[in-house]
């Protein structure tokens, strides 16, 4: 519910959009502990950067994230 947008005064009522927490207001622009994925999604793993190149700066930031969100779960 909290990903749903809530245009209307009922969708609000009804808790569309409640507890939101828009990334980029947030330090490093990256909402912790926020999941956006169906539970069986949760785990898994859609993209893991080389050693290489600008991949290796990807994937230095996707484990700073990771460590973000490991502390708030």
């Amino acid at each position: 519910m909290h990903l749903r947008n809530a245009p209307t005064k009922l969708m609000k009522e009804q808790g569309y959009s409640e507890g939101y927490r828009y990334p980029h207001d947030e330090p490093d622009a990256f909402s912790p502990g926020v999941q956006y994925l169906p539970d069986d999604l949760k785990q898994s793993v859609f993209y893991e950067p080389t050693d290489r190149g600008l991949e290796k700066k990807i994937k230095e930031k996707l484990n700073y994230l990771r460590t973000l969100n490991k502390s708030t779960s």
